[in-house]
């Protein structure tokens, strides 16, 4: 019979083997001796030695135990013995029973492949062996009848024995495999890692993991050749089988393979690995085994005792696996969890776990499925589902329904949530999110005519809508009801998001809006700024090199806006153009500003302004080191107002021009030192302009709330707005002082007091400039030094030095145990006109404790220190939070006088799953 191996064969066999020359060449001796190598096993019983004593066959290893479910076929049949010849020549052997698969037989050794031949035909004879292997590359050659031996007669030639061979690595290959293992033993102990089985039974490679290689070259039929690297590689030609062993790494298509021993039957594609098997995938998923079956691709094959490392870190091990199609791998008896293994304690059970009778890892559809599985805390089952579902680690977002919650308002009663997520592209998605009012649905009531509003009375439907872009991003949540007495429509709609035009010029929005006052706080609303009043602002903004352009329109809605809606203004619309020129003589600059505003509103005043401001900025610093800052500028302001309260006239038009001279000064002194570095400046501010005072044809819209602090006092007009002006002649002093320790942190205290030539109505009662001279501001900075930290704003009365506004917070203590407080004091405030807040006065106190890493405990009090005030709320936190695993519990007692909403308590308690979601539990 002749022999011819394919293209694909000679190939991968002068690739094994030229590889195998590069990194430990092989030495070939003859040896007379009747032995059976251990290097080759019993397969030197198939040339045909004469006494069967003289060579055992070699005792195989045990069968691998199979999974649960798994029945392997019957096993193949003994390989035939050698046609008869006049001579009786030395008996062979039969080849032992082997287990066999679909695929082909399972060895856990690769002496017996030579099965593949079948029953059908005996075995070819032995071909003449060199007395010696070329040490470069080992090719097949084919066998023809004509270079077969033939046997000799009985009476003229006797048989003799056949020489084995014997293919040992160098010395000098053996001396680096050593050196190399110890090395990195060495490196296992010196991280500390643990060569035991973790948790689920994942063992820490004794090796390098080899990288899936890509982009790899093919073969000229298309076919992309198997690349590999090892110790010592033996080729069998009579079985057509060849065997790697020691540090063997195979590449193909993407996938890496190593372990201890290799073997691959050429004429069946099936290759079997043994001793550390890893196998790489090009997605980044690690798979460990005590034995594996592959077909020549990879693609198809069985394991025993598998661990497989996914691309999150997260954690398979089963007692088999079964791979299909390179796409898909199914785990019996399979446990999953995303807790990496203690290092104290690699085999105590992991926080949280899965175990599942069969887990599929779906890689085409990118799924992780589970069929009877128990969710396990420490070791404690949970939960049981009879099937479950979640994303691979390769996707980040995926469609599915989300993890309900449930909840309990004193008002509303029970209800359940059940979130639907909906990815719509790569940059967009959507949560939607029905809330069933289980008490309402429970009631029986008499038919309702209007469907749509009967259902909207037992539930609420609220939705997020998100989008991300090259060029721009959006967030839009919403929600819609009826009330549970009433019928009446109820609901919100927030909206924010920015828009790229070009490189120039871009826009954006801010939507808010609720039905009534007391929605958000009934249901629960959270808004991006949770402010007490709503507010919409379409806006378009441009920048340049050295200006910007900016055009918006707003309105406001809220009780703490204005008590009466009709009185809310609509701003339609608000320009803002400035530019700054490039620095010339002396480093001066010109600066422009101007100012486009109308508003209107159903009730009240409505106006017009044009204002336009040039100036001309000087910097300076002296040669001893001062630092002044010299303005002068020309600021022209046209207004047209209706409906006039203060005037005759209830329409009227007016302007103004308003020149200003202003010096900014400070002279900072400096003491480095080795512990501390201080920083001492003197500040003083000068600016004169016209005595304008106030106008009533001017109506005041911008500059209403004005308080005196350490921010607004050194500049020459205070006021936050254009409506009113500061004029005369006018100034403010102070100083400054910071202290650097060398080991970080900063401490920094201001004072500073303003002043002017003459008493004006420009700044209202409260405000704390009404007088010539205004009262004391300043504040204090540190930030931290060691384990304290400090803020505080106040300001005193100039005459009798008494506290008329402070704000201040404190946190001390380590990590371990940290307290802090935060106290705010605002005495009555008005404008010119009317009163803007009376006295508030208020205190939060908070004990953190951080006892370990992954522990964090909070206590919480606030406190309202008014008249008619007291506990506001109270609340206490507890969260851990790891790896794998975060749980999360609060526990609030608050305080409500909103029409509508009762008082009382609010727990909740959620518990989310690294991979695997979150389960949210709200009573309130």
């Amino acid at each position: 019979m002749t022999i011819v191996p394919s293209s694909r064969h000679l190939l991968l066999i002068t690739l094994l083997s030229a590889t195998t020359a590069l990194t430990a060449p092989a030495r070939a001796d003859v040896v007379t001796e009747q032995k059976a190598w251990p290097e080759a096993g019993s397969w030197g019983q198939a040339w045909g030695d004469d006494d069967p004593a003289a060579a055992p066959s070699r005792p195989r290893a045990p069968a691998p135990q199979t999974a649960p479910g798994y029945v392997p076929p019957p096993p193949a049949a003994a390989l035939p013995s050698r046609p008869a010849t006049a001579a009786a020549p030395a008996p062979v052997p039969a080849a032992q029973p082997l287990p066999v698969t679909e695929m082909g037989a399972a060895y856990p050794e690769t002496g017996s492949w030579g099965q593949a031949w079948g029953d059908d035909e005996p075995a070819a004879p032995p071909p003449v062996r060199s007395r010696s292997i070329p040490s470069t590359i080992v090719q097949p050659e084919p066998v023809t009848a004509q270079d077969a031996p033939r046997p000799a007669p009985a009476a003229t030639q006797p048989a003799a024995p056949q020489p084995a061979i014997r293919a040992d690595a160098t010395p000098a290959a053996k001396v680096q495999r050593s050196a190399s293992r110890a090395m990195e033993r060495a490196s296992v102990i010196m991280r500390g890692e643990d060569e035991s089985g973790d948790a689920v039974g994942l063992k820490r490679p004794p090796r390098v993991i080899p990288r899936a290689m890509r982009g790899l070259k093919t073969t000229e039929d298309g076919v992309e050749p198997v690349h590999m690297v090892a110790d010592q590689v033996i080729y069998d030609r009579e079985f057509n089988v060849v065997t790697a062993k020691g540090r063997v790494e195979m590449m193909h298509d993407g996938r890496t393979i190593s372990a201890d021993t290799v073997s691959y039957n050429m004429k069946q594609d099936v290759m079997g690995a043994s001793g550390n098997v890893v196998l790489t995938e090009p997605s980044g998923e690690v798979t460990h085994a005590d034995y594996f079956e592959l077909t020549g691709d990879f693609k198809n094959g069985v394991a025993r005792d598998i661990r497989t490392i996914l691309a999150d870190n997260s954690r398979v091990a089963a007692q088999s696996a079964q791979r299909v199609g390179g796409d898909r791998t199914d785990f019996d008896r399979a446990v999953y969890t995303a807790c990496e293994p203690c290092k104290d304690k690699p085999d105590a059970e992991p926080l949280w776990q899965v175990k599942a009778q069969r887990v599929t890892h779906n890689q085409a559809e990118a799924q992780v499925e589970y069929r009877d599985a128990w969710l396990e805390i420490k070791g404690v089952p949970v939960a049981y589902t009879p099937y479950m579902s979640h994303p691979d680690p390769t996707i980040k977002r995926q469609s599915g329904m989300l993890a309900p919650v449930f909840g309990m308002n004193s008002t509303l009663g029970a209800s359940i949530a059940t979130p639907y997520y909906q990815v719509v592209s790569e940059g967009e998605d959507f949560t939607l999110t029905p809330r069933f009012m289980l008490d309402q649905i429970s009631k029986i009531d008499s038919p309702d005519k209007d469907v749509p509003r009967s259902v909207l009375r037992r539930m609420q439907l609220s939705g997020q809508h998100r989008w991300r872009g090259i060029h721009g991003e959006s967030v839009t949540s919403g929600s819609i009801t009826a009330d549970k007495t009433t019928g009446d429509i109820r609901g919100h709609l927030e909206s924010k998001g920015l828009v790229e035009l070009d490189r120039t010029w871009r826009t954006g929005w801010q939507i808010q809006h609720q039905s009534d006052l007391n929605y958000r706080s009934l249901y629960r609303v959270r808004t991006e700024e949770d402010r007490p009043w709503l507010m919409n602002r379409p806006y378009v903004e441009g920048f340049s090199r050295r200006g910007y352009a900016m055009m918006e329109a707003m309105s406001f809605e809220g009780k703490r806006v204005v008590e009466d809606s009709s009185k809310s203004p609509v701003v339609l619309p608000h320009m803002v153009y400035s530019t700054i020129s490039a620095p010339g003589w002396a480093g001066s600059y010109w600066s422009t500003e101007s100012d486009v505003l109308a508003y209107t509103r159903d009730v009240g005043t409505q106006a017009q302004r044009l204002s336009t401001k040039v100036a001309w900025n000087l910097p300076l610093i002296s040669p001893d080191g001062q630092v002044y800052a010299i303005t002068t500028s020309v600021r022209g302001d046209g207004y047209h107002a209706d409906h006039l309260t203060n005037t005759s006239k209830s329409s009227s038009s007016s302007g103004r021009a308003i020149p200003e001279v202003a010096v900014n000064w400070r002279y900072p002194f400096t003491r480095p030192g080795r512990t501390v570095t201080q920083v001492v400046e003197p500040l003083a501010m000068v600016a004169v302009s016209p005595n304008a005072g106030t106008d009533a044809r001017i109506p005041n819209e911008d500059s209403i709330s004005f308080e005196l602090d350490e921010t607004n006092v050194m500049r020459p007009n205070r006021l936050p707005g254009l409506d009113q002006v500061e004029g005369g002649v006018r100034g403010a002093y102070g100083l400054r002082w910071a202290a650097y320790p060398a080991r970080g942190g900063a401490i920094v205290a201001q004072a500073a007091q303003g002043w002017r030539q003459h008493k004006t109505s420009t700044f209202g009662t409260g405000s704390g400039f009404a007088d010539t001279l205004s009262d004391y501001v300043g504040r204090v900075d540190i930030t931290p030094i060691g384990y304290l930290m400090l803020r505080d704003r106040v300001r005193l009365d100039k005459d009798t030095l008494e506290v008329r506004r402070n704000e201040a917070g404190l946190s001390i203590g380590p990590p371990l145990l940290t307290f802090s407080a935060d106290y705010g004091m605002m005495s009555p405030s008005a404008s010119n006109t009317s009163a803007i807040y009376p006295k508030r006065q208020y205190v939060n106190y908070g004990l953190t404790s951080t006892t370990t890493q992954h522990w964090r405990n909070q206590l919480a009090l606030q406190q309202d220190l008014a008249s008619n005030g007291g506990t506001v709320s109270w609340s206490a936190n507890s969260m851990y939070s790891d790896e794998c695993i975060a749980i999360i519990g609060a526990f609030t007692r608050y305080h409500s006088d909103v029409s509508g909403l009762l008082s009382g308590y609010h727990l909740s308690l959620t518990v989310v799953l690294k991979s695997l979601g979150e389960a949210p539990v709200s009573v309130f």
